[in-house]
């Protein structure tokens, strides 16, 4: 099984989230992509969003995911940063942009932004995202989250999905074990069934609080990886790829060796 993998600009946390940093050490490194977060204070710098554009032209970076700050609600369809946002995405051709999913949002409502946002400049993906704990509300949630997708792409995928693996296993949900497990089996089987590709986001650790002090290399933490991903291959789930979201570059070129083991003893 061979999956492209890539990193976001929190790996560059000590220089304040630098993209351009994360750019260099993606290239030396030879990581296959990139994400980015556009936070607020990014979007209101002018010359670090002039040498961000530079540098993913000059270094001709084709696989890149931009990640907006705020949930996939009505609050951010009236932002002012959404403006400016989408004006900076005019910049890069199909630019893949990805939303935190927001489970007190409207079903409704959440269609009406995808028909708003789908734009052929621009591809759109949902995170999955928790605001509240609990088993019951972490349930609730994903039920949503699914709903999403079978009501916006009922002829067509018109929005992807991103997995953040780790976030089944936090604490916060209060998920046994094998039920986070199997909820994260459920989640990845509803796209697989569908023929739709997933974007991974991982990071592992040492305990389920998932404070970033106990971050490890993936397959070093209490993450049951090795068997989410003989799900994946024994159920034919479609992996666009995934990005390591560590805080730092020492634990994101660990885990890509792990992984790249992982995967090929998987596949």
């Amino acid at each position: 099984m061979t999956i492209p993998i890539g990193v976001a600009n929190s790996v560059s946390y000590n220089l304040d989230y630098d993209p351009v940093d994360t750019i260099k050490f993606m290239k030396q490194s030879n990581f296959d992509m990139i994400q980015i977060y556009i936070n607020q204070s990014l979007i209101e710098n002018t010359s670090k969003l002039k040498a961000l554009r530079q540098q993913i032209h000059e270094q001709a970076i084709k696989h890149i995911y931009f990640h907006a700050e705020g949930g996939f609600n009505q609050h951010f369809l009236s932002h002012e940063y959404r403006h400016a946002f989408f004006n900076y995405l005019e910049n890069f051709e199909q630019a893949r942009v990805i939303y935190h999913f927001d489970e007190k949002e409207e079903l409704d409502t959440m269609m009406r932004i995808v028909d708003e946002f789908i734009s052929e400049n621009r591809i759109l993906y949902l995170e999955n995202f928790f605001q509240e704990g609990g088993v019951q509300n972490a349930e609730r949630n994903l039920r949503k989250y699914n709903a999403v997708f079978s009501l916006v792409n009922n002829f067509d995928v018109r929005i992807f999905p991103v997995i953040d693996i780790p976030r089944f296993f936090h604490q916060k949900l209060e998920f046994e074990a094998n039920e986070a497990l199997n909820w994260c089996y459920q989640v990845l089987n509803f796209f697989g069934n569908r023929r739709i590709p997933v974007l991974l986001h991982l990071i592992d650790a040492h305990h389920p609080a998932q404070d970033r002090n106990d971050f490890c290399p993936v397959g070093e933490g209490y993450i049951p990886y090795q068997q989410i991903f003989n799900f994946i291959f024994k159920n034919q789930v479609a992996v666009e790829g995934i990005i390591l979201e560590y805080v730092d570059k020492i634990n994101a070129l660990k885990s890509r060796e792990n992984l790249l083991t992982l995967l090929k003893q998987t596949g």
